[in-house]
C-alpha cells in the first residue's frame, strides 16, 4: 500500500509541534512568530510550557490544525532556522 503524506494526515488534523530551546523571556514569542503566519494566530490554550528540572531549558508543545503537509513544512523549515530552537519533534 503507497499512501502520499497527505492521505496520511487526514487534513485537516489536530497537529502538536513540540519545539525545545534555551529557557529566555522571548522563547515563546519567537516560536510564535514563526508558527502565526502559517496557522493564523495563537491562543495560550494552544500552547502547553514545560521548564527542565534545572530551568536552563524550555519545551513547548504547539497544537494547531493542520491543513495541508506543505503548511507542516513550512513551520518545520521556520522552526529549523531560527537559532534559538534547540530541538524540534
Amino acid at each position: 500500500m503507497n499512501n502520499s503524506n497527505e492521505e496520511i494526515f487526514n487534513f485537516p488534523c489536530d497537529y502538536p509541534i513540540k519545539v525545545f530551546g534555551k529557557k529566555t523571556q522571548d522563547f515563546k514569542q519567537i516560536v510564535c512568530d514563526i508558527i502565526e503566519p502559517h496557522s493564523g494566530q495563537l491562543h495560550d490554550n494552544q500552547i502547553t510550557e514545560k521548564v527542565s528540572s534545572k530551568g536552563a531549558y524550555i519545551s513547548l508543545t504547539v497544537r494547531i490544525i493542520a491543513t495541508s503537509r506543505a503548511q507542516l513544512d513550512d513551520i518545520n523549515e521556520g522552526l529549523q532556522k531560527c537559532p534559538q530552537v534547540a530541538y524540534l519533534l
